[in-house]
C-alpha cells in the first residue's frame, strides 16, 4: 500500500507548476513560429537588376521575384534606348522583404527641359542634392581661389557658365567650380572597392573627388558596365589616407565572380 505524501499540497502545486511551464513552452513555440511565418523573419529577396529593361520587362521580373515596381521619374540619356530603366532604388543586390516596392527612373523618349536652379554661392553638398533633385548630373569638380572653402562659385555646362533659369534638358552634366578656401584642401580617400560602378561614382562626388579613367577587365564585354564592381582604385585608400579635393580617382571594374568573391573576403578581413 502506497504511503500518502506528507506534503499533498506541495505535490499538487509542483504538478500544476510543471503543467503550466509545459503549456507555456508549447504555446510560446507555436506563437513564435506563427510570428516568424507571418513576418517572414530571416527571409529576404535579393533585388534583381532592372537597368536597361523596359517598364513591361521590369514588371515581369518584379512579379517573378515577388516584388513590385513603380516609375518615379525620367531622365534623358541619348546613349540608352527610350523607355528603359536607368536607375533603381533600392539598388540591385540589396536584401528586401517580399512585396517590396522598387522605385525606377526611366529614360525619357524625348529630352525634357527644366529651368536651371540658382546655386551660385551655395554650399557644395546642398548644390549636389539640388542638382540631383532637378534631374541634372554632377560632372567635374574644379577649384578656384576663394576664401570660402567648397562654396560653389560657378556652374558650367559644356564649358560655359549657366545662368539661373536657363532651360537645360534633364540629365545634362553640370561641372562645378568651388572655392579652395585659400589653401590646399585635403579630403579622406573613400573605400570604393566592392561597390557597383554607379555607386562608386556617386560616392566620389560626395567626397569632393572626380571620376578618373574607368578600366574594365576581360570579363566585361561591350558596354555592360551597369553591373560592374570596382575591384581596384588608384589612389589606394590603404596607402593614401587623404588626397587633395578634385583629384581624379582611377577605377578598375570587373564582372568576374571569383574576383568579386575574393574582394568580399578581403574587405571583411580588413574591416
Amino acid at each position: 500500500m502506497t504511503k500518502p505524501s506528507k506534503y499533498p499540497k506541495l505535490s499538487f502545486f509542483l504538478l500544476n507548476l510543471s503543467a503550466a511551464i509545459v503549456i507555456l513552452f508549447i504555446g510560446g513555440y507555436f506563437v513564435l513560429s506563427w510570428l516568424d511565418s507571418y513576418t517572414a523573419h530571416g527571409k529576404y529577396i535579393a533585388v534583381p537588376a532592372f537597368q536597361m529593361l523596359t517598364s513591361e520587362e521590369a514588371e515581369k521580373v518584379a512579379h517573378n521575384n515577388n516584388l513590385r515596381v513603380t516609375i518615379i521619374d525620367s531622365l534623358y540619356d541619348e546613349k540608352a534606348e527610350p523607355g528603359v530603366v536607368l536607375e533603381q532604388y533600392p539598388l540591385n543586390g540589396a536584401h528586401v522583404k517580399a512585396n517590396r516596392l522598387i522605385q525606377l527612373i526611366i529614360n525619357a523618349h524625348t529630352p525634357e527641359k527644366v529651368p536651371f536652379p540658382q546655386l551660385n554661392n551655395a554650399p557644395y553638398r546642398q548644390s549636389l542634392q539640388t542638382l540631383r533633385a532637378k534631374g541634372f548630373r554632377a560632372g567635374k569638380i574644379s577649384y578656384a581661389p576663394s576664401e570660402f572653402k567648397n562654396l560653389v562659385l560657378n556652374l558650367q555646362y559644356k564649358g560655359k557658365n549657366v545662368l539661373p533659369g536657363t532651360l537645360l534638358r534633364k540629365g545634362s552634366m553640370i561641372d562645378l567650380v568651388l572655392g579652395d578656401g585659400g589653401g590646399r584642401n585635403m579630403v579622406a580617400t573613400p573605400q570604393l572597392q566592392g561597390l557597383q560602378l554607379n555607386q562608386a561614382i556617386r560616392r566620389l562626388k560626395e567626397y569632393y573627388l572626380n571620376t578618373g579613367e574607368i578600366i574594365p577587365d576581360g570579363s566585361i564585354k561591350g558596354n555592360s558596365t551597369s553591373m560592374a564592381i570596382v575591384y581596384l582604385q588608384q589612389p589606394d585608400p590603404e596607402i593614401h589616407k587623404e588626397i587633395e579635393a578634385g583629384t581624379y580617382v582611377k577605377l578598375y571594374i570587373t564582372l568576374n565572380k571569383e574576383k568579386i568573391q575574393a574582394l568580399d573576403t578581403l574587405l571583411i578581413v580588413t574591416q
